[in-house]
């Protein structure tokens, strides 16, 4: 599966969340904000537009216990840019854009998924529609960077 990527997504692997934070999936879901929020079973995606929004909820998370510094460890958490890709490289995260239209057409939108993963399931925040949408206004560049 994938998870949608928009603004700057924290991405946190969702086999860390059970073993590494006390009280698991409900303490990770009480420390999300309440919107940009989506996952599949394999990641979750927090799209965040203030670069200190970001570093509050990182150190939310690595107080929870999820595994991350600043200086390059991102065995549970990394970040993609909608337009830049993979902001912090990992060998567990691939960015892309993929065409969402009918049939694989446009418009695109900028996911992760991870690495190895073929399916073309995309989540999204619950709500999220194209139009309207920072996808649609800022559209994702399509680097396809890894």
């Amino acid at each position: 599966m994938a998870v949608l990527v928009e603004a700057t997504a924290v991405i946190v692997r969702a086999a860390a969340v059970a073993p590494r934070i006390s009280g698991g999936w409900e303490a990770l879901g009480d420390s999300l904000p309440e919107q940009g929020v989506c996952s599949d079973d394999e990641l979750v995606s927090i799209s965040l537009f203030d670069p200190a929004e970001v570093r509050r909820l990182v150190e939310r998370l690595v107080s929870l216990g999820l595994s991350f510094d600043w200086e390059g460890n991102v065995e549970d958490i990394a970040f993609a840019d909608q337009k830049r890709g993979l902001i912090t490289p990992c060998d567990w995260l691939t960015f892309e854009t993929v065409n969402i239209g009918i049939g694989g057409t446009p418009p695109s939108v900028a996911i992760c998924r991870m690495t190895g993963s073929q399916s073309h399931e995309l989540r999204v925040p619950e709500g999220w529609r194209y139009q309207g949408s920072l996808s649609e206004a800022f559209g994702a560049e399509g680097s396809g960077r890894e």
